[in-house]
């Protein structure tokens, strides 16, 4: 037992010594390694050292773990523990003897020796963890708002303010600007977002998302939140579209934040992006589609509009600068007029004013008013920059129906009003709308179109005159003709008037090429016609030959100054679809030859003096639509001329300017019982418009179930030696779900009650009748009477006897005016 413990004894003090001696033995080495790494460290520290100072150039933030590591590396406490641990081993090798395997005090080398390793452990440790510092520092953290350049906002102040406004309520969430291209949207949406870095607000992030790819998705949306929320990658490369939505939502549920969007090109379910739509914060975006607003629930929606006159001159002259108006006297003015044919649009002003900006001479702003005026794609950027913007909108359209329908619109005047139902009529004579056998079923999709057109802001919708309207920009107008120059199966020939003459717009289009031609001449600026000589422009472009026109379809001619057209007009134009020669007050005659005109779908003669219609008319076995409104001089209709027009589904023979000019000349247009007769036997009649100024006419409408129905426009004109007992019977019994228009003048009846049950009335007027009491009569007290729902127009003249329209109160929700 004592030899064992002994023994143990004996092994432990031997390997202890063992232990002792190698520390002595090596200790000359040891230090040698702890200087090493003393500089190998040193290096270390001066790599990431010197990637933290770059990375705070380059706005990034270091992260904490490096600075605190770069804080070790530099504790002057243990640097000066180390330098003191070398000192004392360079002393402790000098006490080493016996060839450096022993020293005289061992216990002290081996102290040093040991402290030695530690300290070289701890400084390997330092250098492996500077090495492993694959990044230094983090992006910074995004501001509250990403500051961009402020962009010209001339008179849209008053705009960014109202929308400002609206930011700034808590009760309005989702904000829409629409508005056509080019007229300022992105501009505004920018400087909104620098109104949020200049104005006091509580939003903790604002978010401004633009198209600057092909278009604006989820991913877009989601990318552009990524980044500024600040989101990491290895937290966002690991998910899908779904994980990355619920990573966002759960980001910006903490936060008040603004999101701005720019250019949706249609609804987006911002859910699917992970935004979520909460009290207190917004959403505000722009789009070209008014239908993209509704879509996404907005609570509040503003159109941009082109500049007014004044801010479009003040942008205009800020590009073009004073210094070079101020450089030829006669410049200011035609700087006006080139800022006018820009249309107020802030995309062309901008544009075109930049082109002229260094034009100091008088002949190259004559020359840019000749252009503009004439031929705007060859004017520079026009073509490569301006038309290929506002082509957006008209490549997205949904159909090549849509598309030709809006190149169509192109043959009206700059800033002209179109009556819609015009519009759609001519697109039914020409064929662009499927179902041209039912008229109702084609006007509904062309009332759609309009409506599709007006929503991307290629057409805009007018109120006036008591009538829907729509107009295009002049930009736009530009454009579609730009587009038809180069479609061989739309190419436009479209004129204007300029000093007595008529001008060919945009680039030359032959009468050979043209498909479609409208030669007008109306003062945009005067509220009167202004005729032109047809004839002269005929002698002078075509010569006396008949044009050669093998694809036209359709020729719009308004405000000529002829009275008769040459014999051969219509020789060459064997495709023609639509013939509008209305409001030509000077036109006698129509000249039509036997097999002329075969394949025509629309003829409209309305306020011409001709005298009477060419028999050959019956040859128009297609002839859907036929217009004579307002030809006072004409004759009756050449008896069984009707009833050949198999395919006939409009007539209209009334008084035009809503009557008002024809108080007491209505007579003139009276329809004839053989007349009726005839459109009565037509398969394929729905709409008429006639007046009926004789007894006979009036019992034949009143027999007549299939006329009632049909019946849109009625004037009923009664001679003083007329009975007119079977006037109140007729509308009370007649059936007429499709009459809008009722004009009544001359007639002897004391009540309209049986009018109420007319669903579709759109203007009433009643003159000259002297025994007319009351509109309404015969009601019940305290009963609401249903009625009048769609009547816009009450016109009462000539009424003695009249003491009110109703004895009871009655809402007229579509009323707009009563004389």
């Amino acid at each position: 037992m004592i030899l064992g413990d002994i023994w143990t004894i004996l092994r432990d003090c031997f390997l202890c010594s063992f232990y002792v001696y190698g520390y002595i033995r090596d200790l000359e080495e040891k230090v040698n390694t702890l200087s090493g790494k003393k500089v190998d460290l040193q290096a270390v520290y001066d790599g990431v050292n010197g990637r933290v100072q770059q990375a705070r150039q380059d706005g990034y933030v270091p992260r904490p773990t490096v600075l605190h590591w770069l804080g070790d590396v530099q504790d002057a406490d243990r640097n000066q523990r180390v330098d003191s641990l070398l000192q004392r081993g360079v002393d402790e090798r000098a006490k080493l003897c016996l060839r450096g395997h022993c020293s005289w005090n061992c216990y002290s080398a081996y102290s040093v020796s040991s402290k030695v390793v530690r300290m070289t452990e701890v400084l390997q440790g330092l250098i492996e963890t500077g090495n492993g510092f694959k990044d230094v520092a983090d992006p910074p953290p995004p501001p509250v708002v990403e500051m961009l350049p402020e962009e010209i906002t001339v008179g849209m102040e008053s705009r960014l303010n109202e929308v400002w406004g609206y930011v700034q309520d808590d009760s309005v969430t989702i904000i829409c600007l629409y508005g056509v291209r080019g007229v300022g949207k992105t501009t505004l949406l920018r400087n909104l977002n620098h109104k949020f870095s200049n104005a006091g607000h509580n939003f903790d992030r604002v978010i401004l998302v633009e198209s600057r790819t092909d278009v604006i998705n989820i991913e877009t949306i989601q990318l552009v939140l990524k980044y500024r929320l600040a989101i990491p990658n290895e937290v966002w490369d690991n998910k899908n579209q779904q994980g990355r939505a619920a990573e966002i939502f759960q980001r910006l549920s903490q936060r008040r934040f603004a999101l701005l969007l720019d250019d949706l090109r249609g609804p987006i379910n911002l859910a699917e992006a992970g935004v979520p739509v909460q009290n207190g914060s917004k959403i505000v975006y722009t789009t070209i589609m008014e239908d993209a607003c509704n879509a996404m629930g907005d609570q509040m929606k503003f159109k941009v509009d082109c500049l007014l006159p004044d801010d479009a001159w003040n942008l205009f002259r800020l590009m073009v600068k004073d210094d070079v108006l101020n450089s030829h006297p006669d410049i200011p003015g035609l700087a006006e007029t080139v800022a006018g044919l820009c249309g107020r649009l802030p995309l062309a002003l901008i544009t075109i004013g930049s082109a002229m900006a260094s034009r100091r001479n008088r002949d190259a702003w004559e020359n840019a008013v000749v252009e503009l005026s004439n031929y705007p794609a060859e004017f520079p950027r026009m073509g490569d920059l301006i038309f290929p913007r506002l082509k957006f909108s008209y490549d997205h359209l949904s159909s090549e129906t849509h598309k030709t329908c809006f190149l169509f619109c192109s043959l009206f005047l700059k800033n002209q009003l179109i009556r819609k139902d015009e519009l759609v009529d001519l697109w039914i004579g020409e064929g662009l709308l499927r179902g041209s056998h039912n008229i109702a079923v084609a006007r509904m999709q062309g009332k759609c179109i309009i409506d599709s057109l007006i929503c991307v802001c290629l057409l805009e919708e007018v109120q006036a005159y008591f009538g829907n309207y729509v107009k295009m920009h002049d930009m736009l107008r530009d454009l579609a003709l730009w587009i038809a120059f180069q479609d061989e199966g739309n190419k436009i020939l479209a004129s204007k008037p300029e000093n007595d003459e008529l001008i060919i717009e945009q680039q030359s289009v032959t009468w050979n090429e043209a498909v479609r031609v409208s030669l007008w001449s109306f003062l945009v600026t005067s509220l009167a016609p202004r005729p032109f000589s047809l004839w002269r422009f005929f002698k002078k472009s075509l010569t006396t030959a008949p044009p050669s026109c093998p694809r036209l379809l359709t020729l719009l001619v308004r405000y000529a100054s002829m009275k008769e057209l040459p014999e051969w007009f219509f020789q060459s134009m064997p495709a023609l679809r639509v013939l509008e020669w209305s409001r030509n007050g000077n036109l006698t005659k129509l000249p039509m030859q036997k097999g002329e005109l075969i394949n025509l779908r629309y003829l409209n003669l309305s306020d011409t003096v001709i005298s009477e219609l060419p028999i050959e008319i019956k040859g128009c076995c297609k002839l859907i639509i036929l217009l004579l409104d307002g030809t006072k001089k004409l004759k009756a209709i050449p008896k069984g001329l009707l009833s050949e027009l198999s395919a006939l589904q409009v007539f209209s023979r009334v008084p035009t300017v809503h009557y008002k000019s024809y108080k007491d000349k209505s007579s003139v247009f009276g329809v004839s019982v053989s007349s009726l007769l005839e459109l009565e036997s037509l398969k394929h009649i729905q709409d008429v418009s006639v007046v009926l100024s004789t007894l006979e006419s009036r019992k034949k409408f009143q027999s007549s179930s299939k006329l009632q129905s049909c019946i849109r426009r009625l004037i009923i004109e009664t001679p003083e030696s007329s009975s007119t007992s079977s006037i109140t019977t007729m509308l009370h019994d007649g059936d007429f779900q499709n009459l809008q228009d009722l004009f009544i003048s001359n007639c002897s009846v004391q009540y309209l009650t049986c009018l109420v049950k007319i669903p579709l009335l759109r203007f009433l007027f009643a003159t000259n009748c002297p025994l007319l009491e009351e509109i309404i009569a015969n009601h019940q007290a305290g009963q609401p009477i249903i009625g009048f729902t769609h009547l816009k127009q009450l016109n009462l003249n000539g009424l003695p006897e009249l003491k009110s329209i109703c004895g009871s109160a009655m809402a007229f929700p579509s009323l707009e005016s009563i004389m």
